[in-house]
């Protein structure tokens, strides 16, 4: 199921340190607060401030599709990766 761009926005806030997001750009700590809590809406500036933190999910942040050939993946793909690898346990042959 595809997600809103609000939805997405909302889910690398839910990531992010809000100091770090009020650091980030013009969007002050409080602003950030609003919109994590969703009781201010997400911009275009919020948008193109977590583009800028996290430019592997700017593609899909905006259309909600990845091209993993291209750099440009999810928060979903890249764990899904992480737990696909296959890990090393630390002994040797």
């Amino acid at each position: 199921m595809k997600t809103s761009i609000t939805e997405r926005a909302l889910l690398l806030i839910s990531k992010t340190n809000l100091d770090d997001l009020s650091r980030a750009g013009d969007t002050g700590y409080v602003r950030w607060q609003n919109i994590k809590r969703e009781r201010a809406r997400v911009g275009a500036e919020e948008i193109e401030i977590l583009g800028n933190i996290y430019p592997q999910y700017a593609y899909w942040l905006t259309t909600g599709n990845i091209m993993p050939e291209s750099g440009q993946t999810s928060p979903e793909f890249d764990e899904l990766a992480r737990l696909e690898k296959p890990q090393k346990s630390g002994t040797h042959d």
